[in-house]
């Protein structure tokens, strides 16, 4: 099929400039120069083709909406003084004055320590913090926790001495970086999943287990923490708001660093949070060391090679890392450095010569749902393959979310099961340029992708849909498939699938593109759900006369949809069950479709920078590409066969006008354990077209550009504040949180029935006051349901045993709220008995005992608030005014009710009352006009406008939505309200 691509302004590469610059070989470099300039072969954009859209703007935590509420606040680029920082010394012993001195000074192998737990027992900790301080060095991810394991080795579970973490805090302060989380997700995955009772639970659940073994893992290690994830969880341990810094160790037995990296980013971002990169020395059948050791099958040729440890630091130093380096192997048996060690200390040189790589290019994000669990088809922690959350089996979103992976990463799931090192880092068609989102990205994120694709299910929420419209209409690409779009009940951008699934035993599909029409042949069966469309839609592949690839332009955007459910094969293309070996492939029992893989291809490619040009470039290679600003780019070119490759970079977006590359020391090309020891062949040397098998090589490139529009940095949405949502009868209000991963998005307070801390004790109360304190969440206690005269509380002494009992439960509330940082209590009054107590002393007792409970809070720091509602006095304004000058204490304030003042007087307003909460919901009157409900959602009130003009005017107030929801869309949609 011809593509519809442009035109392509090539230019073959300098290659060995560094030789090349040597005097004695000046003429020969001029030669060179001339013969690549000669061969520019330039084009105009045309016109009528999109411009590339990039986003040069690097994360900033600082400028995240959740940074101020999170427990730990990551360190930004100033922390490590506006350059990459390398990592190393991974323990320390009694000489560590001369230990520090020479990693950090002699040898410039990196500032970052990452030492053992050792160092928490060491005998000379306090002067060793401040050395390191003295030093201004940073201490990082201190390691070697596993859980569960109890004394009698060194590898155990333990817990840190808060004072410890104090010293490190009042040192070191945001130099300190945090215990490590290391390489958990996948001992979660391979020893803890499948013990999670019901194993089968839902995806949901399944996240609530997770959620609930690192919540553990972090208060035992201080809840300052650093992750080096060794799966791609990573999203669930950042939004919890305790950690610094995320990343990988990449090699070993672990995934392509590739996608790893696309979900670090993808968390990073999302989340507000710097990540690093790491290369281990150690594979899955020994390790890579030139002292002499002899365990673990250890040796020079052993482990991963010299070739993809260096790949892999450069690749990470183009991911924009904060910080890099490898895992251990630094120096031979008579302490000088290493082959690895060499690596290492050239590469922090070379970054102290080039500085930063710039604003890497990844123009496109795949979104997957927040509760998926999604992880990589095998790996290193179960022989189980397909798998998500670690015991659930791939659905046919899964294998969707895959296919898109393999795509663009083609091989990925051969990481660590070839000999030869095949999958580590694979063949880039698009380029490296993908990041992987959860479905609680912000609207805001996502603005700085051009295109997005949804990978897997995605929950057809109305919050969902909204965002993903939103996105388009600002000039966003979603691409999704039927089985995602059916999933919203309303569609998306007027699209909606439904129906029941046709079947369709192959055969052609007719793509359609500006240059003509090409005819696919489907291999395998597939399905169709059918597609509604308006009339604004353009078919881009049909079967037969059905369309089955839509698109629409919405707002400044479009949208594409796959009539596929998933734009996948409908029964398996390979027999099941399939074997997991090494050194062979892993191939997905449903591959992406034809039709499928061409539109993708066609909406991906014309995001890119570069290219590697097909008739002049050999296989294996890979490339990332980084913005330093407008025409100016650098390039990170990857041979990862172990044979020479020809190339030519080409540019998307107008005229090479120079290209230089950047000198990286080669000499690990002639150690031993350069390449894996089953490579056996020649792997051939660099040249002015050509790059040596297993090498790695930077440019710097300047551009004539054209085609090229920079989205503006956007502005993240801040996070509201004085806005709360009332959770009636939770379970558990830290699952209902994590059950709405939005939830910090739309509101930063809860209200809940006094009941919840009532029956709780107080050790229940305790724990779950550590996760609901680090989120800052503000929590408001309602009392209303159980002042009622009877059969609960009353506020009068109308009855001696009865007040008293009601007064202690009220007492231990108060004690309870101390207990779980509320600091708002809502209350009611109630009706006056029948008999033997008349109003007057009704009256006169009921202000005696708010003062009293007034005064008790007010020694807990918590305020009273009275709420007004029908049949229970006072019900209106004037009376609550009157309450409140008779009650006269400072933390003693009235509740009003929206609803409850529209029912009375359209045109009303607070003005006057002393009052911080105002009670958010309509109202509803019954056939007879009789007022009987003041719950009613703010998206089902007929008086909406009213209802608006009183909340604007109320900014300022605690505003909690107070309504009775049937779901999450209805809470949503009174969120969005408020927010207006």
């Amino acid at each position: 099929m011809t593509k519809n691509t442009n035109r392509q302004n090539s230019c073959q590469i300098l290659c060995n400039i560094r030789n090349l610059m040597r005097k004695k070989h000046f003429f020969l470099f001029c030669s060179v120069l001339f013969f690549c300039f000669s061969n520019l072969v330039f084009s105009q954009t045309d016109g009528a083709v999109p411009p590339v859209r990039v986003y040069p703007h690097l994360m900033n935590p600082r400028k995240h909406p959740d940074d101020d509420r999170k427990a730990v606040r990551p360190p930004d680029a100033a922390t490590f003084k506006n350059r990459v920082q390398f990592t190393a010394l991974r323990s320390l012993g009694p000489n560590y004055r001369e230990e520090i001195e020479k990693y950090t000074k002699t040898l410039e192998l990196g500032n970052v320590l990452w030492p053992t737990y050792d160092l928490l027992h060491h005998p000379e900790l306090e002067e060793v913090v401040r050395y390191i301080k003295e030093k201004e060095l940073y201490l990082f991810d201190i390691w070697g926790f596993v859980p569960g394991s109890g004394p009698g080795g060194y590898w155990q579970q333990f817990e840190v001495d808060p004072k410890t973490t104090s010293l490190f805090e009042r040192e070191l302060a945001d130099r300190w970086l945090g215990m490590d989380n290391g390489e958990q997700d996948g001992r979660y995955v391979g020893g803890y999943a499948g013990q999670m009772s019901p194993v089968g639970a839902s995806r949901e659940e399944q996240y609530l287990n997770f959620q609930h073994h690192f919540e553990r893992l972090g208060d035992l290690l201080g809840n300052k923490l650093s992750t080096l994830v060794s799966l791609n969880f990573g999203h669930y341990f950042l939004k919890e708001g305790t950690y610094s810094l995320i990343g990988a160790e990449t090699a070993q037995g672990l995934p392509n660093t590739q996608v790893y990296y696309s979900f670090i980013r993808g968390a990073g971002k999302q989340y507000g949070v710097p990540w690093f990169g790491n290369a281990s020395v150690w594979n899955r059948w020994g390790w890579k060391d030139y002292s002499g050791a002899k365990n673990d099958n250890a040796g020079e040729t052993n482990g991963t090679s010299l070739s993809l440890l260096k790949r892999l630091m450069y690749s990470h130093l183009m991911y924009n890392s904060v910080a890099v380096g490898f895992e251990s192997s630094f120096f031979r048996g008579d302490g000088s450095l290493s082959p690895i060690g060499e690596i290492q200390r050239s590469a922090n040189r070379w970054v102290g010569e080039h500085g930063d790589c710039g604003v890497m290019h990844t123009p496109v994000a795949v979104m997957v749902d927040f509760f998926s669990g999604w992880s990589y088809p095998r790996h290193l922690y179960t022989g189980n393959v397909f798998c998500v959350w670690g015991n659930l089996p791939y659905e046919e979103g899964d294998y969707l979310t895959d296919g898109l992976l393999n795509l663009f990463y083609p091989g990925y799931r051969d990481a660590s099961y070839y000999h030869d090192e095949s999958g580590f880092i694979t063949p880039t068609p698009f380029g490296d340029q993908f990041d992987c989102l959860m479905s609680d990205a912000p609207g805001w994120l996502l603005r700085q992708y051009p295109v997005l694709i949804i990978g897997g299910t995605l929950k057809g929420t109305t919050e969902n849909r909204d965002k993903l419209e939103e996105y388009v209409r600002q000039g966003g690409h979603l691409v999704l498939s039927a089985g995602s779009l059916r999933q919203f009940e309303n569609g998306i951008g007027g699209l909606r699938a439904g129906g029941e699934r046709r079947s369709i035993s192959g055969g052609p599909v007719v793509l359609k593109s500006r240059e003509g029409t090409t005819t696919l042949e489907e291999k395998h069966p597939w399905s169709v759900l059918r597609l509604e469309l308006p009339e604004n839609v353009e078919t881009l592949a049909s079967c037969g006369d059905e369309p089955v690839v839509v698109r629409r332009e919405l707002g400044r955007g479009r949208l594409t949809v796959f009539a596929s459910p998933y734009g996948l094969a409908e029964e398996p293309a390979v027999p099941l069950p399939i074997r997991n070996k090494e050194d062979q492939p892993l191939v997905s029992p449903f591959p992406l479709l034809e039709h499928v893989r061409e539109l993708l291809d066609e909406i991906v490619r014309p995001t890119t920078i570069f290219e590697l040009d097909p008739k002049h470039s050999g296989s294996g290679l890979s490339f990332i590409t980084s913005r330093q600003g407008p025409g100016r780019y650098r390039l990170a070119l990857c041979n990862n066969s172990w044979t020479e490759q020809p190339f030519r970079i080409a540019s998307r977006v107008g005229p090479i006008r120079e290209i230089r590359e950047l000198t990286l020391d080669c000499s690990e090309r002639k150690a031993n354990g350069f390449v894996p020891n089953v490579v056996k062949d020649p792997i051939g040397e660099n040249g002015p077209n050509v790059i040596g098998g297993g090498d790695v090589r930077l440019f710097d490139i300047s551009l004539s550009e054209q085609g090229v529009e920079e989205i503006p940095e956007t502005i993240p949405t801040k996070n509201p504040t004085d806005c709360g949502l009332v959770l009636r009868n939770p379970f558990s209000l830290q699952r209902e949180i994590l059950l709405r991963p939005t939830f910090f998005q739309h509101f930063d307070t809860v209200m809940i029935d006094w009941k919840y801390l009532n029956d709780k004790d107080e050790s229940a109360l305790h724990k779950e006051a550590g996760w609901l304190g680090r989120q800052k969440l503000n929590i408001v206690v309602d009392l209303s349901s159980g002042i009622n005269l009877f059969p609960d509380l009353r506020l009068i002494d109308n009855d001696p045993a009865e007040y008293a009992k009601s007064r202690a439960i009220i007492s231990g509330l108060l004690k309870k709220m101390e207990i779980f940082g509320a600091k708002n209590l809502v209350l009611t009054t109630h009706r006056v008995p029948e008999n033997n107590f008349t109003p007057e002393q009704h009256r006169a007792s009921l202000q005696k005992t708010l003062k009293a409970i007034c005064a008790e809070a007010a020694a807990k720091k918590i305020d009273v608030h009275l709420r007004l509602t029908t049949d229970k006095s006072p019900s209106d304004l004037a009376g609550a005014k009157k309450l409140a000058e008779e009650i006269d204490e400072p933390n003693f304030w009235i509740a009003p009710s929206l609803g409850l003042l529209l029912a009375r007087d359209k045109e009303g307003t607070f003005e006057g009352l002393k009052h911080r909460i105002v009670l958010v919901s309509g109202y509803e009157r019954d056939k007879q006009g009789r007022l009987w409900n003041l719950h009613q959602p703010l998206a089902r009130f007929a008086e909406l406008d009213a209802a608006r003009k009183i909340v604007q005017a109320e900014r300022g107030s605690l505003l909690i939505l107070d309504a009775c929801y049937s779901d999450q869309d209805e809470e949503y949609a009174d969120g969005r309200i408020i927010a207006e």
